[in-house]
């Protein structure tokens, strides 16, 4: 066995512990813990497309919006994720799934930007670009060049 972070996993443990408590713990069992730490990975993308909204024009009949979800449900689970990521600076369901999570969608007038991620609030700044096409270019474009962040 590796025992390289020994060290550093006592201290993870012991802080841990001091948060949660054992007894707190013994109230979960394995698979619940990991998905109150984690999330879970039911990854339910109807149920996202069900709970967003649209802003400043948009509507969920909007020829964008349309297109928009066309080209997510053609894109691979790993791609979904990172959209995910992307837009919510987490590629993890929370523990009572996709319907905890509200995503917005509205309308940019420069159809030569990529589309834009507010992670704070899960805004997603959209173009209105002319075809699936380039929906589908501009999307991945934006979605594999992301930075993520997150507070230590």
């Amino acid at each position: 066995m590796n025992r390289s972070v020994d060290k550093q996993f006592a201290a993870y443990k012991a802080g841990f512990l001091r948060v949660c408590g054992s007894t707190v713990l013994k109230l979960f069992h394995a698979q619940e813990l990991m998905a109150v730490v984690i999330g879970n990975e039911n990854y339910d993308w109807e149920e996202l497309e069900r709970q967003a909204e649209y802003k400043n024009g948009y509507t969920v009949t909007d020829a964008t919006i349309r297109l928009f979800w066309s080209v997510f449900h053609e894109l691979t689970q790993e791609e979904k994720k990172k959209f995910l990521l992307y837009l919510t600076g987490s590629d993890r369901v929370p523990i009572k799934g996709m319907s905890d999570i509200k995503i917005y969608i509205q309308p940019v007038p420069d159809d030569r930007r990529l589309p834009v991620a507010h992670t704070c609030v899960n805004l997603l700044d959209l173009p209105r670009y002319g075809t699936k096409e380039r929906l589908r270019y501009k999307l991945l474009q934006a979605i594999q060049q992301t930075q993520v962040f997150s507070l230590v």
